[in-house]
């Protein structure tokens, strides 16, 4: 097959979208706006850096399209810019760039327009995930689930709900002991009815490994809770615990610091950010699968699934959704670990466009990845669309339902 064909081929695979903010309370499915998609973060970061205004939604709306369309037209080059003009083209039938690459105040009220419309019709979010395959979307929260006018493609991976409320007792305890017991109970009582659900696995959250290091890695007892950060620690083990004793995984997300700036978190790359968590993998019988944001840690989470039979590499995150850093991820996982350990997609969309078209890229670096792999004679036509299958698919299904 050449290039074209291997697009092809993988833009027809189905997909599981491991990690998304789909369907939060107060927020639709579809984009109700032409500015749902222009503002997503991560698009609306390249847009401020080329002197979009921040108070952008607070400016008459005709004033607003022109600083879009010039911070646009600054940013040709990006390939997020790239897929906001694919989503135009392909979802809704409008060029937002003419064949000189400009865009225009008048294709962004035309796009505005289709995507009103569009946001009316009930049919329009399974047009969307059917336009790429998307078969399963995932979300933190159980609330978020299901989707509306998407029966079936909804699966939660949710975090401990009480959390903060736990934190808040044991650090503001006088018996650190009894009240680390009930924590433990509680959460262990979570688990079971999340269990009895049918939920396979829980986010929990790593930042208290990622800040702490080792002491937070080495913390399982109810004794000396005193700061926030040792009751973090102990509620991360209580869960790792009780995850261990019911057969489900732990989604753990590493690499973003949110305390880089008070305006931003960032990726910050920690060379022991993953060794530091080995002992988590030795101790605990559940699986662990790691979602990693900071591009430099790509090697060590493939190098943790590599030797440990629980430990899993997930999506690309934050910053680490990037060409450049899949391209180096898939070369690492394809190299090193089984493909039946390794999920690929996490959009971390907040509308069913972004979904989209983030996927939309994957499937594009995939593609040429795999066409790449085969002309050089690394892998065949076979094995090669086998581990497509399973990094887009199957290895997430296997492990989330």
């Amino acid at each position: 097959m050449d290039r074209h064909d291997w697009r092809q081929a993988i833009h027809e695979l189905p997909v599981f979208d491991t990690h998304t903010h789909l369907n939060m309370p107060g927020v639709p499915i579809p984009a109700q706006t032409f500015w749902d998609i222009a503002h997503y973060f991560w698009f609306l970061q390249e847009l401020w850096s080329v002197g979009y205004p921040r108070e952008a939604m607070d400016l008459p709306e005709g004033e607003r399209i022109e600083a879009f369309v010039m911070a646009f037209n600054a940013a040709r080059n990006t390939h997020w810019r790239r897929i906001v003009t694919r989503i135009s083209h392909d979802l809704y039938a409008v060029p937002l760039v003419d064949t000189a690459g400009v865009c225009t105040v008048g294709a962004v009220r035309e796009l505005d327009a289709g995507v009103r419309a569009r946001a009316k019709e009930s049919s329009w979010p399974k047009s969307v995930v059917d336009g790429l395959n998307i078969r399963s979307i995932a979300v933190n929260s159980l609330r978020d689930t299901p989707f509306p006018d998407l029966p079936g493609v909804a699966v939660a991976v949710p975090v401990w709900e009480d959390l903060e409320a736990w934190l808040a007792r044991l650090v503001a305890a006088g018996d650190k002991t009894y009240v680390a017991a009930e924590a433990r109970a509680a959460i262990g009582d979570r688990v079971a009815v999340l269990k009895g659900m049918g939920i396979r696995g829980m986010r929990v959250p790593g930042e208290v490994f990622e800040q702490v290091g080792k002491p937070a890695v080495a913390l399982t007892d109810g004794g000396g809770l005193g700061e926030r950060w040792q009751a973090e620690a102990f509620l991360a083990h209580a869960t790792f615990e009780a995850l261990s004793d019911h057969g489900m995984f732990a989604q753990l997300f590493l690499g973003i610091e949110r305390d880089v700036t008070d305006r931003t978190s960032m990726a910050v790359n920690d060379p022991r950010r993953v060794t530091n968590v080995y002992p988590l993998f030795e101790r605990y019988a559940c699986d662990f699968e790691l979602v990693m944001g900071s591009p430099q840690n790509n090697m060590d989470a493939a190098q943790a699934a590599r030797i440990y039979p629980n430990a899993h590499v997930g999506g690309l995150w934050w910053y680490n959704f990037r060409k450049s850093t899949y391209d180096h991820a898939l070369q690492v996982r394809v190299e090193s670990v089984p493909a039946s350990k390794s999920a690929i997609v996490a959009s971390d969309a907040r509308c069913i466009e972004w979904c989209y078209g983030k996927i939309l890229l994957v499937k594009w670096v995939l593609a040429d990845f795999l066409c790449d792999q085969v002309d050089r004679g690394w892998l065949s036509e076979d094995d090669a669309l086998w581990v497509a299958r399973e990094w887009l698919h199957d290895a997430a299904a296997r492990r989330y339902v």
